[in-house]
């Protein structure tokens, strides 16, 4: 019937909506970093998360705690990006793939990640860790939100030692070739009691092949947690069709007989002597 064909598409159509509902959301709250390999175009390092900055700074006369949230409209800066270079630090000269990211409308803000195949950091030439982060706050940027800052620029910079690697090294890696997954937040110190940088919903891949992600190596916080995304779309889901066929059920009560009667005749015996059914005509119908 025409109305049952149109129960269906609008049943449809709100499964369509809460799927793009829910992606388009989920987008919106996590910014995406690439860094290409020059001459193909391919990425060799995709950052999805969405970054909030801790950092402590100086004033006249004390200092000032902050939080910064990363725009997840900020970008990769290509013209520090590089998918090989060497990063010396600590006294070593360490090959790396490095991402800048510039902050949206933030001038002179910018966030370094450093990554590393390099055995002197546990990997054993298979895996990949986030061994960097460096950040540059420029607070003169915006007086009104770090008043009275006594350095118009404070750099904040991992400490790295190979012997005794920090907890962020020793959190975020995976093996070459895929990714590091981490829907929950994590909270790491740059410097101690004066700079952190917390991740959430977190994909990571660096040394990649190829343009999308490999298989997902889940954080040790997240691998015996239930993810909530399944159970609040399921259930939305599961709401929808309940909705629907309550809907249903009472439209069809207002269907007259002889409607319902075309759509399964035996389902309604009439009180008419005409239409009873002899017992052999009963019989028949088993």
């Amino acid at each position: 019937m025409e109305q049952d064909k149109l129960l269906t598409l609008v049943f449809t159509f709100l499964l369509l909506c809460l799927t793009v509902i829910d992606t388009a959301s989920d987008a919106a709250n996590k910014g995406v970093y690439k860094v290409r390999v020059y001459s193909s175009g391919v990425p060799c390092i995709i950052v999805q998360a969405d970054i909030y900055l801790y950092l402590t700074y100086q004033t006249s006369d004390s200092e000032k705690d902050v939080v910064v949230h990363v725009p997840t409209s900020s970008t990769a800066d290509t013209a520090v990006s590089t998918c090989d270079t060497y990063i010396a630090t600590a006294g070593m000269s360490v090959p790396a793939q490095l991402l800048r990211i510039n902050l949206y409308h933030m001038a002179g803000w910018t966030i370094d990640l450093g990554f590393t195949e390099d055995k002197r950091f546990k990997t054993e030439g298979k895996e990949f860790t986030l061994f960097q982060v460096n950040v540059t706050a420029n607070f003169s940027s915006d007086p009104s939100s770090f008043p009275n800052a006594k350095y118009p620029t404070q750099s904040y910079n991992l400490h790295i030692d190979p012997n005794n690697l920090s907890d962020l090294s020793g959190s975020i890696y995976a093996d070459i070739g895929n990714s590091y997954y981490c829907p929950s937040e994590q909270k790491y110190a740059i410097n101690d009691d004066v700079a952190y940088i917390k991740f959430k919903l977190t994909t990571i891949q660096a040394y990649m092949k190829s343009a999308s992600f490999g298989p997902k190596q889940v954080c040790p916080s997240d691998e015996n947690t239930t993810d909530l995304v399944p159970i609040i779309v399921g259930s939305a889901l599961a709401g929808l069709i309940v909705l629907t066929l309550v809907v249903y059920l009472i439209y069809r009560t207002f269907l007259p007989e002889e409607v319902l009667n075309l759509v399964n005749p035996d389902s309604h015996f009439g009180s008419d002597s005409g239409n009873e059914l002899s017992k052999d005509d009963i019989l028949e119908r088993f």
